[in-house]
């Protein structure tokens, strides 16, 4: 559709990433950061080395996936998952870092940012000296030049910053300042955990650009066979030293191979094909937990909500309605017209043109056809069918805990949401009554998985089994991964297992669940008028379609609130009771990351800030590599 044809390609099941959702606010001073953030059990410190380092050495890493392409691999212009993170941590530096537990966002790039009284403006003082890895200085400019390239329509970053940033303006050679679209009390965090704080050399960017990644990160690039393996070497100028005076990194370079298969990475990783793996496959983590001669760190404890198994259902039956308004409505009001009447009702999902569902047989979008996921009943009764107990035994081999919403229960922010209990009786009694209230014999729709891990096969089988079980027949649709992000991203899909979500700060995860309100107009210039003023339109990249007004209401009462007040926690929360009644998403279980390396890499679960404060190093998928050494 438009403008969002042209990006679907670059999204990723983890597109704009967050390292990963809890609590931000104070100061951490150094010292101050316990080891047990890191820890697998109580009192150990793993990943972490007290010794004097030894410098030199390569690290060979296995990750789980690679990057399209290099030349645009930046904060943003490409889509990063976490393994993409993992590289990118080598590459850029971000402007602020997070405390390791969670509390604090601190100086790198930048070393402040001060909010106005309403939040809608943040201005970022940037440090000074510190130059891009070919030359270029950081600064105001190439933090400008670097929002600039999302606005570009083949960036994927730009719908997910749409509803939050209006402009970044620089106003003075290290000064800018983050105009917002609406208050946001911790936008900061933005700039600390979301792909945009990464800056890249802005000779870098743009369409025309064929080169490779230039950062001010502690390594440079030096080659990158698709598929297979990126090599980086160390940045002698690199503008950070450690606190006994010794330059970063510690490494000569990293080797980062991508080894999808998670039993053939935990097989190299044995064998000492590599030296380090990243990993959020169940099997995989149960058996590295056996394995002699490694350490092994997972993210259950981190002071960080989890990201979320969970199938993601199409709650319109419609489309993208953000990329119809793009391609349809826009063009009237570039030309100062009004949208025509009929054309908002196509953009809703009143008239036909976008609302169907995907076909069992041809497993194409047929407008032809009726959805049944954007009835919430049928959703609850797909809730209530799936024993989400046995599948965290039987399928996730017992690793993480069962999810019933976008929290766990040690998040501030939960209060229980009431998901619905598994109950087969109860769901066959909604679907029985679903058939005669809409006079048809069956239920049924399309699940999107993976064809390349057999594990998304098993998924599939355990929920067929399930929802058959209540009366829902349902078909997988098997495709690339690629394919199975455009159709998500496109709205061409009935429902597709996928992770999202969690991170240090719910704020984090505005964009996924933003709600356009076509009128009054949206900030940014939806434009759309003659629909009723209760039409809401999910945003660009909300990709279940939810369009609930009483979620943007209280995320936004959230936003413009203080953190920590008592108004800010009380929002989140009515949030995931909303999303766990309406059965926005059918939730499965906590998605578990987990880094092992072997016995002699040494400092890969540490990391330091500017001024020595303890980092939260991995940060979910997401880890650093300036304090890694290799004994």
């Amino acid at each position: 559709m438009g403008k969002q044809d042209k990006m679907s390609s670059k999204f990723d099941r983890r597109s704009f990433l967050t390292h990963s959702a809890a609590t931000i606010g104070g100061v951490a001073m150094a010292g101050t950061v316990a080891d047990e953030f890191f820890a697998n059990t109580a009192g150990a410190a793993v990943g972490v080395s007290t010794k004097k380092p030894k410098l030199g050495g390569t690290l060979t890493v296995g990750l789980i996936s690679d990057v399209l392409s290099f030349s645009n691999f930046n904060g943003q212009q490409a889509s990063w998952d976490q393994s993409a993170y993992c590289k990118g941590n080598a590459f850029f530096d971000p402007l602020f870092v997070t405390s390791a537990n969670g509390d604090s966002i601190l100086p790198m790039l930048a070393l402040s940012a001060t909010p106005n009284s309403g939040y809608t403006e943040w201005t970022v003082q940037l440090r000074r000296g510190v130059k891009f890895t070919n030359g270029e200085p950081f600064n105001a400019a190439a933090v400008v030049a670097n929002y600039a390239a999302t606005q570009v329509p083949t960036s994927p970053i730009g719908p997910a910053i749409l509803p939050i940033i209006s402009d970044v303006v620089s106003t003075g050679p290290y000064t800018v300042v983050y105009k917002l679209a609406i208050p946001f009390s911790t936008f900061n965090i933005q700039l600390s955990e979301q792909q945009i704080a990464y800056i890249a050399a802005p000779s870098s960017l743009g369409a025309s650009y064929k080169g490779h990644p230039i950062g001010t990160g502690p390594f440079e690039f030096v080659s990158w066979t698709l598929g297979s393996t990126t090599v980086v070497k160390r940045n002698k100028k690199y503008w950070r030293k450690d606190a006994k005076g010794r330059q970063l990194p510690y490494l000569d370079g990293i080797v980062f191979k991508t080894i999808p298969d998670d039993s053939t990475r935990n097989s190299a990783l044995a064998s000492g094909e590599i030296d380090m793996l990243l990993t959020t496959n169940s099997g995989s983590i149960v058996s590295l937990k056996k394995m002699k001669g490694i350490t092994f760190r997972d993210d259950i404890n981190d002071p960080r909500d989890p990201a979320i198994n969970f199938i993601m259902l199409n709650n319109s039956g419609t489309q993208n309605q953000f990329g119809a308004w793009d391609q349809l409505a826009l063009p009237f009001i570039e030309k100062g017209q009004a949208v025509p009447a009929g054309v908002q009702d196509v953009i809703a999902g009143l008239a036909p043109g976008i609302k169907g569902a995907v076909n069992p047989s041809t497993l194409q979008w047929d407008l032809t056809l009726s959805p049944v996921l954007n009835d919430q009943s049928i959703r609850q009764a797909c809730a209530m069918a799936i024993n989400r107990d046995t599948y965290l035994k039987v399928i996730a081999l017992g690793v993480g805990t069962v999810s019933d919403g976008i929290y766990r229960k040690s998040s501030p922010y939960y209060t229980n949401p009431n998901y619905p209990a598994f109950n087969p009786s109860g769901a066959t009694a909604l679907v029985n009554t679903y058939k005669t209230a809409n006079k048809v014999s069956t239920v049924s729709f399309v699940i999107d998985i993976p064809s390349d891990n057999a594990v998304y096969q098993e998924q599939f089988a355990f929920i067929e089994q399930q929802l058959a079980a209540v009366g829902i027949t349902v078909t997988p649709r098997a495709i690339e991964q690629a394919a199975l992000i455009q159709n998500v991203e496109q709205g061409s899909f009935d429902a597709a297992f996928f992770n999202e979500f969690g991170g240090i700060d719910q704020g984090l995860n505005y964009p996924f669940w933003d709600s356009v309100p076509a009128a009054p107009a949206y900030p940014n210039g939806l434009g759309l008028t003659s629909l009723p003023a209760a039409t809401f339109i999910p945003g660009a990249v909300n990709f279940a379609h939810q369009a609930d007004p009483t979620i943007e209401e209280a995320m936004l009462g959230a936003l413009a609130s203080p953190k920590g007040s008592a108004a800010y926690a009380a929002a989140w929360g009515k949030v995931n009771v909303i999303f766990a009644q309406d059965c926005t998403y059918l939730f499965l279980n906590q998605l578990v990351t987990a880094f092992a390396a072997r016995d002699n890499v040494q400092n890969w679960g540490y990391s330091v800030g500017f001024a020595g404060e303890r980092l939260l190093n991995p940060d979910g998928g997401s880890a650093r590599w300036d304090y890694t050494w290799i004994d």
